[in-house]
């Protein structure tokens, strides 16, 4: 068996040798598939107020339903990995929607709180396996040149669909039941769920392997499988545990990038409070003020495809020009864009600070939320564009370990938001979210700067003495946000290609 899984797919068996019709619409169905499980986490808090009236509780035990969500998505992510690698993508896609979707019902007819926010935590956690695969999905069908536009789509869709998850409830919420507002998340879910099992076949290579060689009568080693099973699920769980403890690169940077990731979150219950307390906005009202942060969530995809991936990829070719081959761009050089999303953060965070105000139109308090969106989408892709270069063989955990510790934050800081504007005032509250936000800046430069000292220290990152010289791992069974295959980078920039 073993020996059988090692030869290159039948070119009626490989994906990638699919027409392209098909592979985009695969690609797209997934896409689909992401979307409500992505706007799902935060398109709750626009009827968030309805559901306060009609259960008869209070705001912090409402805001959980946004907080499990992300508890269960902790999970699911790192278990939709190494499922995947066991047993193909196909599964995984198939019983994560019908999961979600079938919560989803629940959520939607549940008869009291309790139920409701169980069923959001089991959304949470039946759902997010597909974000741990979907890269991987990517790479099996498409070559490398022509991921491009692909991963566009996708990173679009993962970074922009929370940020504008609350605008349509929050448009709709005056006029529509809560009911039927999450009925509609159920029934988008539900029939891309049915396009999935219909339309979407498997694409894991071993997988497919594992098909043919089952339809061939070969008969595969246990003694191995359960071996190979030992291995996925010690990579999967424990190695990204043990580089969080031990590789002080990896902590600060999670650290902070779970504090701007969990901004969003925290922003769902502190943009109601501020413009309520100002403009006597509803919080219907005030979950259109989203629209800002998506905007700017685009515009960070942009700034990052159309200018630091080319900029990347050219620096890249000079390298390898002028040394024969020899050498590689560092890691260092990802940094740039996490630099910016460094001064962008705290730039619309100090603006929101100073424009909200009863004297100051809503309007400007309402536009700093672009800045802080296309910082959010820069610092993830270029961070992870960082972590991938700088771990050529433990990406995929350094990765998981950052997704991990950021949908813990994401867990508890929609529960802090109101107590925090409450006990310290808006324009306090504010002012220490923008201050803490700036500690990104110097952390950046001080990698860029001194990085390959550091690197020096550590035990798994890439030393300049052996550029070029360490295999790339596949990170197709563990990455949450980013199953891609080996030299594949997030965001569709590989060192190797």
């Amino acid at each position: 068996m073993s020996q059988f899984l090692s030869c290159v797919l039948p070119s009626e068996h490989d994906p990638r040798q699919w027409s392209e019709r098909k592979r985009w619409m695969i690609a797209l169905i997934i896409w689909n598939l992401i979307a409500p499980i992505d706007m799902a986490i935060t398109f709750y808090s626009g009827v968030q107020g309805q559901i306060q009236d009609q259960f008869g509780t209070s705001n912090t035990i409402a805001t959980l339903g946004v907080g499990l969500y992300n508890l269960g998505g902790v999970f699911g992510v790192l278990f939709g990995g190494p499922l995947s690698e066991l047993y193909g993508r196909r599964p995984i896609y198939v019983v994560s929607s019908i999961c979600f979707a079938v919560f989803s019902l629940g959520a939607t007819l549940s008869p009291n709180i309790s139920t409701l926010l169980v069923c959001r935590g089991l959304m949470g956690l039946l759902g997010s396996p597909v974000f741990s695969i979907y890269g991987g999905s990517v790479a099996d069908l498409f070559m490398p040149e022509e991921r491009g536009p692909v991963v566009a789509l996708f990173t679009l869709v993962l970074q922009g669909a929370p940020t504008i998850g609350p605008v349509p409830s929050s448009f709709l919420g005056p006029f529509l039941p809560w009911r039927w507002l999450l009925g509609f998340i159920t029934i988008w879910g539900g029939v891309v769920g049915a396009a999935t099992i219909l339309f979407v076949p498997e694409t894991e290579p071993k997988a497919i392997r594992r098909k043919i060689a089952k339809a061939e009568g070969m008969v595969p080693d246990v003694k191995e499988i359960k071996s190979s099973k030992a291995k996925v699920w010690s990579k999967a769980l424990l190695t990204p545990i043990t580089m969080l403890r031990n590789e002080p690169i990896i902590i600060w940077t999670t650290l902070y990038h779970s504090f701007v990731y969990g901004l969003l979150f925290l922003l769902l219950e502190a943009f109601p409070h501020i413009y309520d307390s100002h403009y006597s906005m509803s919080r219907e009202q005030a979950g259109l003020v989203f629209i800002a942060p998506f905007i700017g969530n685009v515009l960070g995809v942009l700034i990052y495809f159309g200018y630091y991936k080319p900029q990347y990829e050219a620096r890249q070719r000079v390298i390898q020009i002028e040394s024969g081959g020899k050498s590689e761009i560092e890691p260092e050089a990802r940094l740039p864009g996490v630099i910016l999303a460094s001064l962008v953060i705290p730039l619309g965070l100090f603006w929101l600070t100073f424009s909200a105000h009863p004297d100051i139109h809503y309007f400007f308090p309402i536009v700093s939320g672009v800045p802080i969106g296309m910082g959010m989408t820069l610092l993830q892709l270029s961070l992870f564009n960082y972590y991938i270069d700088l771990y050529p063989t433990m990406s995929a955990s350094a990765i998981a370990a950052n997704s991990a510790v950021r949908g813990l934050v994401a867990t508890v800081l929609p529960s802090v938001g109101l107590p925090l504007y409450t006990s310290l005032g808006i324009r306090n509250a504010n002012v220490l979210l923008a201050c803490v936000s700036c500690i990104g800046l110097p952390t950046s430069i001080i990698l860029y700067v001194f990085g390959r000292r550091l690197r020096a220290t550590s035990r798994w990152a890439k030393q300049a003495m052996d550029v070029g010289s360490l295999p790339h791992e596949s990170t197709g069974a563990v990455a949450p946000l980013l199953a891609q295959s080996p030299q594949t980078h997030y965001g569709g920039t590989s060192s190797s290609e």
